[in-house]
C-alpha cells in the first residue's frame, strides 16, 4: 500500500471503544453505548460526564474531521496543505474568526460553559491518552494540538457563518460590470410568480419579478472604483388531525456538500434531568438541529437570508497610518499582520485591514480602495451558544420558540412538532434592517447611506403556529411576500422542492400519515423542470432524425428522475445542454467559469436566479432569457442533438441501456486524497448511483455542465414521531466514524441512496440489548 501503509496500520489507527477508561476529572462517570451503526447512545447522572463523554467519543470517531475545521476556519490549513490553501487561510485570517470565537463563548452562561469546558475536557482525554490517533495524522507527520473551548465556536463557525451571501453578491457586480445592467437584471428577475411562500403555508408569491437596474448600475458603478477584486435544504412537519396517532410528525434533510467523513454526527445524550437525540457538528457539544427530545422534535433549513453586506472603501496613508473615509472624516483602520505557516514553503505575511463595516476580504487598501464584509456572525460576540442549550432542553413549542429568540448565528427556518399537539415554523437569527439596495453586491461604504439601522426584532420574524392547512414546508423558498416590512435577501431559492413536498401532503390527504409515509415524501424524484421541458418540446416544429426519437422518449416520460431511467439521463444531459447555450449566448467572458461553477457565487446565480427563470420561460414561449438571435426551436432541435450525441459516447449507442445513475453517483472527497493521489481508493468512500436531482426533494445536486457528480444532497434525513420517539427513523451519507478502514466510515451509504433509514434508538434497554460495544468512563 502506498506511503508505506499496510492494512494493519489502518487498522491499529482505531479507537478502542470497549475498554473502561478512567479519568479523575469526572464526578460519577458515563457509559457509552454504540449500536449496530457505531451511534454513540450516552448516559450520565450529570452534564458535566455527559459532555464529557460527548466529546471523548466524539474524537474516538471524528477527531481528525474537528482538526481540519478548527484550521480551516482560523486560516491555519496551510499547515497541513500546503501552499495549494494559502489563499482560504488568507481569506479566514482577515474574517478574524479567532476573535469572534472567544468573544461567543465568553458570552456564555454558566451552565452552557459547563457543556463547553466538559466537552473539551473530554476531547483532550482522548488526545493526551490514546494509543492510536487517527491514520490521518501519520500520513501528516502530525500531532493533533490540545482542544481549547473556543475552538467549539469556531468549528460551528467554519460550517455555518463561514457560508453566506457575499460570494453571490461580488460575483453579480462582475457579472453586471461584463454584460451591463439592463442584461444582468433582465437573468436575475428572483423569485417567480405563482410558488409556494413558507408564511402563510399554503399561500402562493404574486408580487413582481426583481428589475434591479437602477441598483446594479450603481454596483456596477461603485465596484468599478477598484482596480481589481480576488477572486438547501428541505423540513415539513403535518397536523395531528393527518397522522395515524393523533400527534403531529416532523421531517426533513439537510443539503449541503457531500463530505467524508460526513458533515454531521448521530448522538444520543441522555442527562440527570434530560435526554436528546439528534445531529451534532463533530467539535461542538450538544445536539444543535435535526433533533428531539422527550418533548418536541426539531428540523432546520437554512434560511438564505441575506445578511452579509460588501462595502466598498475609500483608503489613504497618512503619517504611515491606513486611514478609511466615512463622511466627511478619515478614520483610522484597525491593521494587524497574521504569520501563515504553509507546510513545505515558505511563510507568508498577510495584512488584515478592518473598517467599522468588517475586514478587507478584496482588493488591496494600498491602491486607495477595497471591499469589506459586514457580517453579523463575525463582527461582535453573541450568545448563541445559550440559545442551543435552551432548545435541546426545552419542553413544549412555547419553549423552543422562545429558546430560539437568542438564536443568531446562522438564519435558519426551523419546523417543529411537540407532544402536546403543536407543530409549526419559525424563521430565526440574527437580521440586520437596511434596504434592499444592500442586496445586489457592493455598495459605497463612505457615504453613510447604506448603514445598518438595527436588528429585526425576533418579534417581527415569520412564524406559524398550527396552520389551518395542516401542514408547514420549508424548502429554502420564498419565506414572505412582496408586504412583508423588512428586507430579506434577493435571492431565495426555486419553489421546485417545497412544491414537490406540498403535493405529496395532498396526495395522501385520505391516508393518515406515519413514519412510512413521511419516508415516501423523503424519496420524492419526480421534477418540475423536467415537465416544463416536455411541455416546451411539445411545441417544436420540423424535428427529425434522432432529436425527433429523443423528444418522444421524453415526451412518453413521467418525470420521475430513476437511477435506471433512461429517459431521465437523456432529460438531464438535454436541460445540460439547453442551459449552456443560454449562458454562453448571454454571460460574455462569464460563460466559461459559470458553467464549469468554478465561482461559487456564478453556481448560486444560476440555481437562485437562471433556473427558475429558464423553467417559467420553457413553460410560457417567452423568449427573454434567449440569447440575440436565438430561438427556442433552435436551441431545443441542437441540445436534443448534442444531448444523443454525448449519451451515446458515454454510455453507448443502445438507448435501453442509458441509466441516470451511470452518470449521477455519489463523489465524497476525503480532505486529504487530493494530497495524496496514490491513497484515493483508501481514503474515499466508494461511489454510488444516485437518483433525483437537486430540483427534487431527494435532492442529490450536481454542478452545472455535464459531470452530473452528485456532489451536494441530503447529509442526513430523520422523521420525528412525537406519539413514540422509538418510531424515529434517520440516515445520513456514509456513516459514524471517520476513519476509512471501520465498518461504520460507509455502512449507511447504500441505505441513503435508497432512501431507507435506520432506527432512531431511543429506550435505554432496549440500545443496551442491541448494542455493539459498551464502554465505561469512570472517575
Amino acid at each position: 500500500m502506498p506511503q508505506n501503509l499496510t492494512e494493519a496500520d489502518l487498522k491499529a489507527a482505531l479507537p478502542d471503544v470497549t475498554s473502561p477508561q478512567n479519568f479523575t476529572q469526572l464526578k460519577s462517570g458515563a457509559t457509552i453505548r454504540r449500536d449496530q451503526w457505531g451511534v454513540p447512545h450516552i448516559k450520565a447522572d450529570n452534564e458535566y460526564d455527559l459532555f464529557f463523554a460527548q466529546g471523548f467519543a466524539t474524537a474516538q470517531d471524528r477527531l481528525f474531521q474537528m482538526d481540519y475545521d478548527r484550521l480551516r476556519c482560523i486560516g491555519r490549513i496551510s499547515e497541513y496543505l500546503g501552499e495549494q490553501a494559502i489563499s482560504q487561510d488568507t481569506l479566514m485570517r482577515r474574517r478574524r474568526m479567532e476573535r469572534v470565537s472567544k468573544l461567543d463563548y465568553s458570552l456564555a452562561s454558566p451552565e452552557v460553559k459547563t457543556a463547553v469546558d466538559a466537552y473539551t475536557d473530554g476531547v483532550n482525554a482522548f488526545i493526551e491518552n490514546t494509543s492510536s490517533l487517527p491514520i490521518e495524522y501519520r500520513l501528516l507527520g502530525a500531532k493533533p494540538e490540545r482542544w481549547q473551548p473556543w475552538h467549539c465556536v469556531v468549528v460551528y463557525k467554519v460550517r455555518n457563518t463561514a457560508e453566506g451571501s457575499f460570494q453571490g453578491k461580488l460575483w453579480l457586480s462582475r457579472l453586471a460590470a461584463e454584460i451591463g445592467p439592463e442584461r444582468a437584471a433582465q437573468l436575475s428577475p428572483g423569485y417567480q410568480q405563482g410558488n409556494l411562500l413558507t408564511v402563510p403555508p399554503g399561500e402562493r408569491y404574486s408580487g413582481p419579478l426583481l428589475n434591479a437596474v437602477d441598483q446594479l448600475r450603481t454596483v456596477v458603478e461603485t465596484a468599478g472604483m477598484l482596480n481589481d477584486i480576488d477572486g438547501g435544504s428541505n423540513g415539513w412537519a403535518v397536523s395531528g388531525d393527518r397522522t395515524e396517532s393523533g400527534l403531529p410528525l416532523v421531517a426533513g434533510d439537510s443539503h449541503r456538500g457531500l463530505e467524508a467523513p460526513n458533515v454531521y454526527y448521530q448522538v444520543h445524550l441522555i442527562g440527570p434531568d434530560f435526554a436528546a437525540l439528534g445531529h451534532s457538528i463533530p467539535g461542538v457539544p450538544m445536539t444543535l438541529h435535526f433533533c428531539h427530545n422527550e418533548h418536541i422534535g426539531w428540523g432546520m433549513t437554512h434560511g438564505g437570508v441575506d445578511t452579509q453586506d460588501l462595502f466598498a472603501e475609500k483608503f489613504r496613508t497618512e503619517s504611515g497610518k491606513t486611514e478609511y473615509q466615512y463622511r466627511d472624516d478619515w478614520v483610522q483602520a484597525d491593521v494587524t499582520t497574521e504569520t501563515l505557516r504553509v507546510k513545505g514553503g515558505d511563510d507568508v505575511q498577510v495584512r488584515v485591514v478592518e473598517t467599522h463595516h468588517g475586514p478587507v476580504i478584496a482588493g488591496d487598501p494600498a491602491d486607495g480602495m477595497a471591499i469589506t464584509l459586514a457580517d453579523p456572525g463575525s463582527r461582535e460576540g453573541t450568545p448563541w451558544l445559550n440559545a442551543a442549550y435552551g432548545v435541546m432542553k426545552s419542553r413544549s413549542a412555547d419553549e423552543l420558540e422562545k429558546a430560539f429568540e437568542g438564536w443568531t448565528d446562522r438564519v435558519n427556518n426551523y419546523p417543529y412538532a411537540d407532544v402536546h399537539g403543536n407543530f409549526g415554523y419559525t424563521l430565526r437569527g440574527r437580521i440586520p434592517m437596511r434596504t434592499s439596495g444592500n442586496g445586489w453586491g457592493p455598495v459605497p461604504g463612505w457615504t453613510g447611506d447604506h448603514e445598518w439601522k438595527g436588528y429585526i426584532p425576533a418579534a417581527d420574524l415569520p412564524r406559524s403556529r398550527n396552520p389551518e392547512t395542516g401542514w408547514v414546508v420549508t424548502c429554502n423558498q420564498r419565506v414572505v411576500d412582496e408586504n412583508y416590512p423588512h428586507y430579506l435577501t434577493n435571492f431565495f431559492g426555486t419553489g421546485f422542492r417545497a412544491e414537490r413536498i406540498a403535493s405529496r401532503i395532498a396526495e395522501l390527504s385520505g391516508t393518515k400519515i406515519g413514519v412510512d409515509e413521511m419516508s415516501s415524501i423523503h424519496a420524492d424524484i419526480t421534477s418540475i423542470p423536467a415537465q416544463a421541458l416536455k411541455k416546451a418540446l411539445s411545441r417544436v416544429d420540423g424535428l427529425g432524425g434522432k432529436a425527433a426519437d429523443a423528444a418522444k422518449l421524453i415526451a412518453d416520460w413521467d418525470g420521475v428522475l430513476s437511477a435506471d431511467s433512461p429517459a431521465a439521463a437523456l432529460y438531464e444531459m438535454t436541460a445540460a445542454k439547453l442551459s449552456e447555450a443560454i449562458v454562453r449566448g448571454n454571460y460574455g467572458s462569464f460563460a466559461e467559469r459559470m458553467i464549469s461553477s468554478v465561482d461559487p457565487g456564478a453556481e448560486e446565480h444560476f440555481r437562485r436566479h437562471l433556473k427558475s427563470a429558464l423553467v417559467v420561460a420553457l413553460e410560457s414561449g417567452e423568449t427573454g432569457v434567449l440569447p440575440d438571435g436565438a430561438t427556442w426551436d433552435g436551441l431545443l432541435s441542437d441540445s436534443l442533438n448534442e444531448a444523443v450525441s454525448e449519451l451515446e459516447s458515454r454510455i453507448g449507442t443502445d438507448w435501453n441501456g442509458w441509466r441516470w445513475g451511470d452518470l449521477h453517483g455519489s463523489a465524497q472527497q476525503h480532505p486529504l486524497s487530493a494530497v495524496y493521489p496514490e491513497l484515493g481508493e483508501t481514503l474515499n468512500p466508494p461511489r454510488i448511483e444516485t437518483a433525483g436531482d437537486g430540483d427534487t426533494p431527494f435532492a442529490s445536486g450536481a454542478r452545472t455542465g455535464t459531470e452530473f457528480k452528485t456532489e451536494t444532497g441530503p447529509i442526513n434525513r430523520y422523521i420525528h414521531d412525537p406519539s413514540n420517539w422509538s418510531n424515529g427513523r434517520w440516515i445520513v451519507p456514509l456513516g459514524a466514524s471517520g476513519h476509512p478502514v471501520s465498518p461504520h466510515y460507509s455502512d449507511q451509504q447504500e441505505k441513503w441512496a435508497k432512501v431507507e433509514t435506520i432506527p432512531q434508538l431511543w429506550d435505554w434497554d432496549e440500545i443496551g440489548l442491541k448494542a455493539e460495544s459498551e464502554q465505561q468512563l469512570m472517575p
